[in-house]
């Protein structure tokens, strides 16, 4: 029997927003994968993946966030683990090893990586940071963050990679490293980025370029962000429609059901359509705020800071991509693009943040 204050103080408010977006995101799936033989179930595929992530989310609710805490070093080793399986016994898509196969079911330890990256970091510095952070800690983060972050990078996986870096920079802030401090890292590593050019790859190399000329290669290296603009552009303000977007139905647009779902969104639903869902966004970190200043330790904060720190970011950097602002390195809009574990690991990290706002009143 569950206790009536528990449901009282559950917050359904951030559970909703995140289910609408998922919502929308199945749609813009079913749309996508239109006339497509080999892609034409997938949205049911997701639709079964969301059911099993509410259920993980709800079952990350159910146990108290301290006890989250208390075993995220063995779930974040466990995690680092099965990264390290992946190198060895992987499958590879797409030029990357991130997939482990287990009988019937295949998923990516990344992702999960991310939420015991967030869980792992609020508990050392709710338990080890006290009203500053040296040198020590900051390597001691570093190196937390840098095991799961350095094994994707191994797959290789760029991409997902870099959705560890707003995590760790989130977590230096709040251990209390200034922000000029940080600031200044970053300017640093941008003016020793040329050093590190020659360590690149062509293929990056020319997503880098073409960001800086998006002429460049029209028909080659930048064909998917060419494609993605006409397809924001020819929406308009109210789109032509759903289930009735050219770009995605005719396959111009690669990638339509994965990194670039929301150029689908905005092609058939318009400006209006790709508004509402970065509002969607934005109410979904606002109330990860609230529940940020409603915690009842700063644990409860720490975590629903550093999980906002991982959906933001990854938002930030699809959107870039969409919008040609940043090159294309295969980062997936969390909640809306396909993919079974991103989803679950997403909601399981909304869970905290509701597992927090839901226990803001516990003595």
């Amino acid at each position: 029997m569950i206790p009536r204050r528990f449901l009282d103080s559950f917050d359904f408010g951030t559970m909703l927003i995140a289910l609408a977006l998922a919502g929308v995101g199945i749609v813009a799936i079913a749309s996508a994968t239109l006339g497509q033989p080999a892609r034409i179930g997938l949205w049911r595929v997701q639709l079964l993946w969301l059911a099993i992530g509410v259920v993980g989310a709800l079952i990350v609710v159910g146990v108290d966030y301290h006890v989250w805490a208390e075993f995220s070093l063995v779930l974040h080793g466990l995690v680092a683990a099965s990264l390290v399986a992946v190198l060895f016994f992987g499958r590879e898509v797409a030029g990357n090893r991130s997939w482990l196969v287990i009988g019937p079911v295949s998923f990516q330890p990344s992702e999960f990586a991310k939420w015991t990256t967030c869980l792992v970091l609020a508990a050392y510095l709710s338990e080890r940071v006290r009203g500053g952070i040296g040198l020590r800690q900051v390597l001691e983060m570093g190196a937390l963050a840098g095991i799961p972050t350095g094994l994707v990078a191994a797959q290789p996986d760029t991409g997902t990679a870099l959705t560890f870096v707003p995590i760790y920079l989130a977590a230096l802030l709040l251990g209390g490293l200034r922000f000029r401090v940080i600031l200044a890292a970053l300017l640093l590593a941008a003016l020793l980025a040329p050093l590190g050019w020659s360590h690149l790859k062509d293929y990056q190399k020319a997503r880098i370029l073409n960001v800086l000329d998006p002429e460049r290669d029209p028909s080659g290296i930048g064909y998917q962000t060419r494609q993605s603009k006409i397809a924001i552009g020819s929406g308009k303000l109210a789109g032509k429609g759903l289930f009735r977007g050219t770009q995605s139905h005719l396959n111009f647009l690669p990638a339509q059901h994965t990194d670039f779902i929301l150029a689908v969104v905005s092609e058939e639903l318009g400006f209006a359509g790709a508004a509402a869902v970065l509002v969607l966004f934005y109410s979904l970190v606002y109330r990860g705020v609230l529940a940020a200043r409603s915690a009842q330790d700063r644990l409860g904060s720490y975590l629903s800071l550093l999980v906002l720190s991982w959906i933001a970011g990854q938002v930030a950097i699809n959107v870039g991509m969409v919008l040609g602002l940043l090159p294309t390195i295969g980062v997936p809009l969390p909640l809306m693009s396909y993919g079974g574990t991103a989803l679950v690991a997403v909601l399981a990290g909304i869970g905290l943040i509701v597992n927090v706002r839901t226990r803001r009143f516990v003595n």
